[in-house]
């Protein structure tokens, strides 16, 4: 399982699809990759996006800047995969949890790396309608080189750097990317639903109960907004846990069926 690093490039703008909260309406013309595990840039067009599907689903972790809230949603109707099992590292994510607020890849990259943007994301918008793929394709490219050296900086150096709109001046942030970022709960249960595998759970213990917290493994057989029912293998039994109770949570090699499998196996 190889490490990646992602960024997309979209059909339409925000204003073409009536906003920000339409994300599954802006489309998807060239998808950029790194992989670590080759050493290897490749950009993919839609023709391409079932093995898109294939990679992402066998990367250890997706790396990316903004790519929770917006590369992955932009996407998720395109490739076959549940992109909630994605394990996914925002760097954006990780610098607005430290310094409370947003800055941009290209601001970053000018402090940090002494480089910064070849473009808008609304000039590939024109180079693509104007036929000119390989231009966006160069261009998504770039952005991904851009978010895996700073990648590659923080963990090397244990910071990144922003130029500040204020003072003009080079704003140090700390970070912690030196180490490999676990699935999260969410993630790994969502995992264990899609592959149908067990999944081992340590549950939190509430503030009055003495003791070691409760470890079981589950069967995911219904998957809820906020909760998940299966079959627990301790309580031989159905249960229903939020995901918000679970403390931690590791994928098995046990395999399991749901009814629906069967049924698709008899008249499929």
């Amino acid at each position: 399982m190889h490490d990646l690093v992602l960024d997309l490039e979209t059909e339409k703008s925000f204003d073409e699809v009536g906003g920000r909260n339409h994300l599954d309406l802006l489309g998807v013309t060239v998808v950029g990759v790194y992989d670590y595990g080759t050493n290897t840039y490749k950009a993919y067009e839609q023709s391409e996006f079932d093995e898109l599907g294939r990679v992402l689903k066998n990367a250890r972790q997706i790396i990316g800047f903004n790519i929770r809230y917006f590369d992955i949603p932009v996407l998720a109707p395109h490739i076959k995969v549940n992109v909630r099992t994605l394990p996914l590292h925002d760097l954006l994510e990780d610098i607005e949890r430290t310094i409370g607020f947003r800055v941009s890849l290209d601001s970053l990259s000018k402090a940090t790396l002494n480089a910064q943007k070849s473009g808008h994301g609304l000039d590939a918008l024109t180079w693509w309608r104007a036929g000119e793929k390989n231009k966006v394709k160069a261009y998504c490219l770039q952005d991904v080189k851009l978010t895996r050296d700073l990648y590659e900086y923080g963990k090397k150096f244990r910071e990144v750097m922003y130029i500040s709109k204020e003072s003009g001046m080079k704003v140090k942030v700390p970070v912690r990317w030196d180490a490999v970022r676990e699935r999260g709960v969410s993630e790994t249960i969502h995992a264990a639903h899609e592959d149908r595998v067990a999944v081992k759970l340590v549950l939190k213990k509430s503030p009055w109960v003495t003791g070691e917290p409760e470890r079981i493994t589950m069967d995911v057989r219904t998957l809820l907004d906020k909760a998940f029912k299966g079959y627990c293998h301790e309580t031989r039994g159905e249960r229903t846990i939020a995901f918000d109770e679970c403390a931690s949570a590791q994928l098995t090699e046990k395999s399991y069926q749901l009814h629906s499998d069967v049924q698709t196996g008899l008249f499929g």
